[in-house]
């Protein structure tokens, strides 16, 4: 009564999974050939190096540790139309200043530089004094094209300029001088 022949595809599926765990158990056991820590960290680095070309193309990863000055015409104009809709009403349209500072001087409150203007255009200026926070409203290329046009503004002149306010802003990446010494005469006479 138990002695029925069993059908051929279940016998040879036996016979495969029995071949399948030899070959799983000398390569993964034996051989220690290939580990899950090694799988890990293959998929790790692909990953990582998935995200690192994302981060290349896409212009919204913009944040305050890797914003950076932009020169292109085309995000300096965009820049220009955001502070023209937005900002304008504050800063006067040759950044001359009115309820908020003046931009084309080099003081500034909360300090210069593209990575302090970026992070007040997205934080907001001082509580209480106005400057609203801009985050919700702009995406993070559109603060960096408007920041980045910001920065031009400094060193010009302003129709009707607003008193400086703040510190003098110093860049501290920026090259130093190196002072010399007019005075000395080089080769004896």
């Amino acid at each position: 009564e138990l002695d029925n022949k069993l059908p051929p595809w279940w016998v040879y599926m036996f016979y495969a999974t029995i071949l399948f765990g030899i070959i799983y158990l000398v390569r993964f056991h034996v051989y220690n050939d290939y580990t899950q820590d090694m799988e890990y960290e293959m998929e790790v680095a692909e990953a990582r190096a998935a995200i690192e070309e994302y981060k290349k193309t896409a212009k919204d990863l913009v944040d305050i540790n890797t914003v950076e000055l932009l020169t292109d015409a085309a995000d300096l104009a965009a820049g220009k139309a955001i502070f023209t809709a937005n900002c304008v009403v504050c800063h006067m349209a040759d950044g001359g200043g009115g309820i908020g500072p003046n931009l084309t001087d080099e003081y500034w409150i909360l300090g210069g530089g593209i990575k302090n203007v970026f992070k007040t255009i997205s934080e907001g200026g001082r509580d209480g004094k106005g400057m609203i926070s801009w985050k919700q409203t702009l995406k993070p290329a559109e603060m960096a094209q408007v920041s980045s046009y910001l920065l031009t503004f400094q060193g010009t002149e302003a129709a009707n300029p607003k008193a400086a306010e703040g510190d003098l802003w110093v860049d501290p990446n920026a090259p130093k001088e190196v002072e010399t010494d007019s005075t000395i005469v080089s080769g004896a006479e």
